[in-house]
């Protein structure tokens, strides 16, 4: 907006050129042009007119942008009846004005539309305090307007309270939906008519339309077969065309445009057809759409529940011709205890007659032992509430006193006398019962040989349990013996293996210097045999250290599986990461010796099997539990093998590592799938 007042040609203005305007229209115009709130400005006795990029959307095209710089009467000619009175006191009284959700239709979009504002209209002063303009800082309020009068609409769509007991059918639903349509005349200004169709029997028949305005009911005349057919809404543009001039208040304006809504319920067998008129005032939005979807479906709605309740009334009647003819007990009392009918089923089990009943000698509680008391009140409470109660078994006494099992069910049938009734339904369980206790013994029967038959395998699974722990020491001593065998070996080789290894490199090296001077093939020879035997020493100390590694009692499992990872690592080509926690530290010697068997055969069966061109080591230690994992990028292990290794069946490496791992309550895992194969062990503390 500022670059459009500046781009102005003022020449031809009242005001002149830019270059001659006052301090006072120039800042009041900054001012404005400044503001994001929508402001409008009159400047002088024309009236002149600026607005800035805020007040822009509340005038569209029909005066955007011809308003700017034009007399104030010229360009609203439509609303000065209202304004003008109002910049009058602000210009001639210097009075300020207030006006809140006030209607001041204009021109948009090509047609009178209604708008509401809620603005205020103050004046400008010079210097010297003489008012030269009127300043406007306003909001269109039209949407907040519409909504609120709209949800007032829909609030109003209610259902009188009907007479219970007049003759239900077609013509009750028919006189229900007429009082529904006459509370669609209080809204004229979303609603100027509007109008129902019921279709029944293959007929569109009209059922009511509102007093405000009414079109023609002749449904030939409306596209309601097409509406029943293709069960969308739409608007029929050509009302003119179709009924001549409609004009419905509060507006002169006829009206063009009419919204048709189906209603097709699953509720219900007959479909509605509503037809809304459009207002000629406001702009057919999608909230104008979709308050006629709500009225719409709220009318639905209560239509529903007249429907159900005149279903409702029928199927009382129903049950009432069935109740004299049900071979199962019937009752039909009050939440009191009285008994206004039992069917001759129940009289006959229980030994009363018609007159005991008639006479009020037999009630609810008369029937019913104090013990079932409490389940009684439960149940009436639910009838209450919900108008029926959860099935429930109890006891009713005979005339003579006998105690017949029952199962009972209630529901609320109606209130007549504003008393709820209650109809019963009963079934003798004594056939049941019967059944049942027979059943309860035979399954005593069962169940104590079921015991006898469980204790003695609970005596062979002990047993069993017995002969596993057996199992599980041997290995354990025999697991423990190799440890121990492997230790006496590793230093077997390293005394005296390599001691005589030493010694023999000392001889081969004299033999060396004695022969280098007499004879060079002597001396070449003895020093080819010094490098096999230092190679040879080599070998021995790594099988040795292989066996055993002396770090791992010298400094801990740290060293150790570091001097391992980097020898294997050489040996094998296989690239492995090593991950050691800070606070590792030196654990019990036995669970230091598991941890680096399981590791070592693992990395073992990588090189053997996995073809991984590397693999990875974590641990981690808790103050509980010490955790690791041995994970490699291989081909993995095959479905059957992986069955073998679930089964225990796989490998006396892997039963080694189960076992080494079991000795000391821990958990080996093995994952694996065709990215690679993971081993998880978990060890206590």
């Amino acid at each position: 907006m500022a670059e459009l007042i500046r781009v102005h040609n003022w020449d031809d203005n009242p005001l002149g050129p830019i270059e001659t305007w006052s301090d006072t229209l120039v800042t009041t115009v900054n001012l404005i042009l400044a503001s994001k709130h929508p402001m409008f400005l009159w400047w002088g006795p024309e009236l002149i007119q600026f607005y800035n990029d805020g007040y822009r959307p509340s005038i569209r095209e029909d005066k955007h942008p011809s308003a700017v710089g034009q007399r104030g009467a010229e360009c609203w000619p439509e609303i000065w009846p209202i304004i003008g009175p109002q910049i009058e006191t602000v210009m001639n009284d210097g009075l300020s004005t207030w006006n809140e959700n006030q209607l001041v239709p204009i021109m948009r979009n090509g047609k009178l539309e209604e708008v509401y504002w809620t603005y205020g209209y103050s004046p400008v002063r010079d210097s010297s305090g003489a008012v030269q303009g009127a300043l406007v800082v306003c909001s269109e309020t039209t949407e907040q307007v519409l909504s609120e009068r709209r949800l007032s609409t829909l609030l109003a769509i209610t259902a009188e309270s009907r007479d219970q007991d007049r003759t239900s059918g077609p013509s009750e639903l028919l006189s229900f939906a007429r009082t529904i349509v006459e509370r669609l005349d209080g809204a004229p200004g979303d609603i100027p008519f509007a109008a129902m169709y019921f279709s029944t029997d293959g007929m569109l028949v009209h059922v009511a339309s509102t007093a405000s305005g009414r079109p023609p009911a002749d449904s030939r005349r409306w596209p309601l077969e097409n509406a029943l057919e293709i069960q969308t809404p739409f608007v029929v543009d050509d009302l003119k065309e179709r009924f001549g001039a409609i004009v419905c208040p509060p507006w002169p304006e006829p009206l063009t445009r009419a919204y048709v809504l189906p209603i097709s319920s699953p509720a219900s067998s007959i479909p509605i057809i509503i037809i809304f008129g459009i207002s000629p005032r406001l702009p057919f939005d999608g909230g104008y759409e979709t308050f006629f979807q709500l009225a719409g479906s709220r009318i639905s709605g209560l239509l529903q529940s007249e429907v159900h309740r005149i279903e409702m009334k029928q199927a009382a009647k129903r049950f009432s011709s069935l109740a004299e003819a049900d071979p199962f007990g019937m009752v039909i009392g009050d939440l009191q205890g009285r008994l206004k009918y039992v069917n001759p089923t129940f009289l006959k089990k229980l030994g009363y007659s018609e007159a005991d009943v008639s006479s009020g000698k037999v009630r609810w509680d008369t029937l019913t032992p104090p013990e079932y008391a409490e389940a009684d009140a439960s149940a009436v409470e639910q009838l209450r509430l919900s108008g029926c109660c959860d099935v429930y078994e109890k006891v009713y006494l005979t005339k003579q006193g006998v105690r017949i099992p029952i199962l009972i069910g209630a529901s609320i049938i109606g209130a007549p006398e504003g008393e709820p009734e209650v109809a019963a339904f009963v079934t003798d369980l004594t056939p049941l019962k019967t059944a049942e206790e027979a059943l309860r013994r035979a399954n005593d029967e069962l169940e104590k040989k079921v015991t006898e038959r469980t204790q003695a395998l609970e005596s062979q699974v002990l047993e069993r349990n017995r002969a596993e722990s057996s199992l599980r020491d041997l290995t354990g001593r025999l697991l423990r013996m190799r440890d121990e065998e492997r230790r006496h070996m590793a230093r077997e080789l390293h005394d005296h293996a390599g001691q005589t290894l030493v010694a023999m490199t000392i001889n081969l090296s004299l033999l060396d210097d004695a022969a280098r001077h007499q004879d060079p093939k002597i001396s070449a020879l003895a020093a080819e045999t010094k490098e096999l035997s230092d190679e040879l020493s080599r070998e021995i100390r790594t099988l040795s250290y292989l066996l055993h590694p002396p770090l791992l009692d010298e400094t801990g499992l740290d060293s150790a599986l570091r001097w391992y990872v980097e020898g294997f690592t050489k040996r094998s080509n296989i690239k492995v990461d090593l991950s050691l926690p800070e606070n590792l530290g030196r654990l019990p010697d036995e669970l230091e010796l598991v941890t680096f068997r399981v590791i070592q055969e693992s990395l073992t069966n990588v090189h053997r099997h996995s073809g991984s061109a590397s693999a990875q080591i974590h641990i981690t230690r808790s103050a509980r539990s010490l955790d690791f994992q041995i994970i490699d990028q291989g081909k993995g292990i095959g479905l059957d093998r992986q069955r073998d290794v679930s089964s225990v069946r796989l490998g006396v490496g892997v039963r080694g590592m189960q076992e080494r791992v079991r000795q000391f309550g821990g958990i080996l895992e093995i994952i694996s799938n065709s990215e690679g194969t993971k081993v998880v062990v978990n060890l206590p503390l």
